[in-house]
């Protein structure tokens, strides 16, 4: 019962920002992308409050990495959940983040889908002309340095069913870091696996846990080699914090 208050709380909050977003195309430009991005700010952070309050939902945030995060910076991080995205716009609560994501997303789940739709968030088709695909996620990182906003990737480009970390990709970094040019942060998720997908929500979100660290801050790289290494050595160093982490007691 507790589940399915949550389940229409969201789906309410989904209603209410498809009537917000239309209204703000009147606005000027600037004011709408504020009007936006506020109000998605307050959606996700009474989500997780009534996650917190009546499933007992737990989130942790840790920056392990010794360095202050940037201004601005490319994200990177293993992929497990469709609840990676707004976890992580909960927890980096001073960033604006823009995530890739794959283009099947951009319907049929509340809220989430809509915010990819509005936001000028870049949905790819995994399976389309790669070329094009490489279009899109320059369109957007250029977006994304006009608007200061943090693009978002997750380097394996689908989430894994155990949460274990699959194999990085890695022409979407490059081209972003190509077209604009910012320091790497590393981060490692843990705990969407067991909600990989809208019908795990009711059977696994009571007393589910999320956690995020982020595990290192790279100065603004130069070049393919120095990127190709970076990436490397953040894949193992997720899969790493990854393994320490499931040793490790659970969070309350």
């Amino acid at each position: 019962m507790l589940n399915i208050l949550v389940i229409v709380s969201i789906l309410l909050l989904f209603a209410l920002y498809d009537i917000l977003l239309p209204a703000s195309r009147f606005l000027a430009p600037r004011y709408g992308f504020e009007t936006t991005e506020r109000f998605t700010r307050k959606a996700i952070s009474h989500i997780f409050s009534l996650m917190r309050a009546y499933c007992g939902v737990s989130l942790e945030f840790e920056n392990v990495s010794g360095h202050e995060l940037p201004g601005r910076f490319l994200l990177i991080s293993n992929h497990q959940s469709l609840m990676d995205i707004p976890v992580c716009m909960k927890l980096f609560p001073e960033r604006m983040l823009r995530f890739v994501a794959k283009w099947e997303l951009r319907e049929g789940i509340p809220f989430i889908s809509l915010i990819l739709r509005s936001q000028g968030h870049a949905l790819i088709r995994r399976k389309g002309d790669a070329t094009q695909a490489m279009r899109s996620i320059q369109r957007y990182a250029r977006r994304c340095e006009r608007e200061g906003t943090c693009p978002v990737i997750f380097p394996e480009g689908t989430r894994t069913p155990n949460g274990e970390v699959g194999a990085f990709h890695t022409a979407g970094i490059r081209k972003i870091l190509d077209e604009t040019p910012l320091p790497l942060v590393v981060a490692v998720l843990e705990g969407g696996y067991r909600i990989a997908k809208i019908t795990d929500i009711v059977r696994n979100l009571y007393k589910a846990s999320f956690r995020v660290r982020v595990l290192s801050v790279t100065d603004t790289l130069s070049g393919k080699k120095a990127v190709l290494e970076a990436i490397s050595s953040a894949r193992e160093e997720i899969s790493a914090e990854l393994a320490k982490i499931r040793g490790e007691e659970p969070i309350n």
